[in-house]
């Protein structure tokens, strides 16, 4: 078959789109990518047989920033999806995320082709926690609000064909927003096993030597207010006693590292942290890899709720224990494996608590939660969940 993915922003990259892209490919589907073009490249390209089209691009980046905006009722991502349909006998599409979910319904529709929301988050709630914190700015504080958002979730749930969810208590946001559980599976964040082979062994820097010398806690991802990386600078005063050799690895990039900096130097704390930065993917499991555990201190919202990190899948893969904050789907995992340890949201003190007792601990959590991934928590079972969607669809 032929199908359509449609993501909302510039690609390359995401990892979901890619795994997502790479397995359908490797069932002998052609996939196309429909994304947006902030970068200006090409509008056309084809990277390791996967069709990439772009929308056009303005000379004014202000210009193409507004007409490339992923709005449902853009006039413009209409002629884009129809030129894309059209010319490459779509078969099935996959819309991601709220945006253009109604856009890719429409377009199903002109074209009698079945249409699949990947919901990789539950939307509505990541608005409403961005809006508590003000990081709305210009036309994204006029269009991506939680009003307008849950009108335009209301309308996909009762109109799409299937739903994808990472994580089962997702399956209650679909359902109670006018879906039907029957259309409904769960196809989750799980890392291809590929990914913790040996050749990431090849990477190598020097933070990752001091890693490997200190009882290293690692955060990768996004660098934001909620995801709680200032709980842990909080929290290292009382680490540090116990733990001379404490180092907080920071592996990522966000509008709140400014902050987080200026918490680390009031405290004093300068020389137990260690600052990354964004490094590309392939890297990520090297600095994983040479540290001691891995934390998810994110705050327990919910969204945090209905949603489960990729990073928690990438800690437990590549053999670290876990330390997280009790949101249910990442409870759930690390009690059922006995992967690690989780705190109350927000509590400092059970997070510093968490770290002194897996530093003194004999239980091999890392082993255990590698064993699980390798078992179940993997994207083979995942991808035989969603080839079942696409033949459903397809047969229909």
């Amino acid at each position: 078959m032929n199908i359509l993915y449609i993501w909302d922003a510039d690609y390359p990259w995401d990892v979901r789109v890619e795994k997502i892209s790479n397995a359908l490919m490797s069932a002998g589907h052609e996939v196309h990518v429909a994304s947006r073009n902030l970068k200006k490249k090409p509008v056309y390209e084809k990277v390791n047989d996967l069709h990439i089209h772009r929308t056009n691009i303005w000379r004014n980046d202000k210009l193409n920033y507004f007409f490339s905006f992923p709005l449902f009722c853009s006039p413009i991502w209409k002629r884009f999806l129809d030129r894309l349909i059209e010319e490459n006998n779509i078969d099935v599409i996959i819309v991601r995320d709220l945006p253009l979910a109604i856009a890719g319904i429409w377009a199903g529709r002109r074209y009698n082709v079945p249409v699949i929301f990947d919901m990789a988050e539950d939307y509505v709630a990541m608005v409403r926690d961005i809006w508590k914190l003000r990081k709305f700015k210009g036309l994204n504080l006029l269009v991506r609000n939680p009003y307008l958002a849950k009108m335009v979730e209301k309308y996909t749930f009762s109109n799409i064909d299937h739903t994808l969810v990472v994580i089962d208590e997702a399956i209650d946001v679909v359902v109670n927003g006018g879906g039907n559980v029957l259309d409904v599976s769960v196809v989750s964040n799980t890392p291809d096993l590929e990914v913790f082979s040996s050749k990431r062994s090849l990477f190598d820097s020097e933070a990752m030597r001091e890693m490997k010398e200190s009882f290293s806690v690692i955060y990768t991802g996004g660098i934001q207010l909620g995801r709680g990386l200032q709980l842990v600078v909080e929290a290292m005063p009382k680490v540090i006693k116990y733990i001379p050799n404490f180092r907080f690895v920071v592996v990522g990039d966000g509008y709140a590292v400014d902050q987080i900096k200026k918490l680390v130097s009031e405290k004093g704390l300068g020389e137990y942290v260690i600052w990354v930065g964004w490094v590309s993917h392939e890297e990520i499991y090297s600095y994983i890899s040479s540290s001691s555990v891995g934390i998810i201190p994110h705050y327990v919202t919910d969204h945090v709720k209905t949603t489960i990190p990729n990073k928690i899948f990438d800690y437990m893969g590549c053999g670290i224990p876990v330390i997280a904050s009790d949101s249910p789907p990442m409870k759930k995992i690390i009690d059922d494996n006995e992967c690690g340890l989780v705190f109350r949201d927000r509590n400092v003190e059970e997070l510093a608590n968490s770290i002194i007792s897996l530093y003194n601990s004999d239980i091999n959590y890392g082993e255990n939660g590698k064993k699980a991934v390798f078992d179940e928590y993997n994207w083979s079972r995942d991808t035989e969940r969603l080839f079942s969607v696409i033949n459903k669809l397809a047969s229909k």
